[in-house]
């Protein structure tokens, strides 16, 4: 997947020719920057980076950077023929995140995924990494973007085992022990019975850029929630600092609860929120959602 980078304000100069990735590079080289993007202090800072993600992951990264013809017009193809070439790829599965930045045609952003991770990411998945990276990018940070983006694939990643069966997260402290038993409880019950998930987050702190509950957003890419190969679940967020709770379909869910009936839910729940009872709140948009696949 890709995206256009906007006001890119580089003049870089690089013989790339159309003859493929010709130019030689040490084995463990991972950042390739045939564009000059990076100073030599960057492309350091970079490979660094890009070890420690190898050895907590155990899978590989790459940066591509050019600004010249490079014969394709299929970045898909360029980026399997291009880890071919250079043999990328850690594990029996070969398994890489391949970034690349392409000067040449006005300015994109791209990345794709190799082995393993083709199976553990859908492209719901790769477009959060590239609509966060542009935020860095757009800021004249490329390393911040490449930073973030390895450090969130390393927390997701590490949470897929750990995550498996806790759906509350309970950081506000609105619910009691009981009442978190009873909640981890009703979701199983939920995810058994549709084949998504269900996820219940409060915070009290207050969190910059977390308008209108972006936080949201980050916090289920980040653990790796969703069920099926569509990553589909629902989330209710309870804002503290704000006052506000907000839910959101992810994945395919908007297919069975669209807006209009989310809506509805959240009419029921919205007077059970006004008066503090959290936990029949939660367990009323449950119920609204699990209407919808016992029909």
């Amino acid at each position: 997947m890709m995206k256009r980078i906007l006001a890119l304000g580089l003049a870089a100069a690089m013989l790339l020719g159309c003859a493929a990735f010709a130019q030689e590079e040490a084995a463990d080289t991972r950042v390739i920057d045939y564009a000059q993007m990076f100073t030599d202090e960057q492309a350091e800072t970079l490979q660094a980076e890009i070890i420690d993600f190898q050895e907590n992951t155990g899978y590989d990264f790459v940066i591509l950077t050019t600004n010249e013809d490079t014969g394709y017009d299929d970045y898909y193809q360029l980026a399997q023929d291009f880890a071919a070439a250079k043999s990328l790829g850690l594990g029996m599965n070969n398994t890489l995140l391949f970034c690349y930045v392409d000067l040449y045609t006005g300015g994109y952003y791209y990345i794709t995924v190799f082995g393993d991770l083709e199976n553990l990411m859908v492209n719901e998945d790769i477009q959060y990494l590239i609509d966060n990276g542009m935020e860095y990018i757009n800021d004249g940070d490329f390393v911040g973007c490449f930073t973030w983006t390895m450090r969130m694939m390393t927390e997701a990643l590490n949470n897929l085992g750990i995550m498996e069966s806790t759906r509350v997260f309970d950081y506000a402290e609105m619910l009691t022990d009981e009442e978190t038993e009873t909640l981890e409880s009703a979701i199983a019950d939920f995810r058994a019975l549709t084949g998504h998930d269900f996820v219940y987050l409060s915070t009290y702190e207050e969190m910059t850029g977390n308008e209108n509950g972006d936080y949201m957003q980050e916090f289920y890419s980040y653990h790796g929630f969703g069920d099926g190969d569509a990553r589909s679940g629902v989330m209710i967020y309870l804002d503290l600092n704000a006052g506000s709770y907000y839910i959101q379909n992810f994945g395919d869910m908007d297919t069975y609860v669209p807006q209009e009936e989310l809506n509805a839910i959240l009419e029921q729940c919205n007077p059970l929120m006004s008066e503090g009872e959290i936990l029949q709140a939660v367990l009323t948009v449950i119920d609204g959602y699990a209407a919808h696949f016992a029909q």
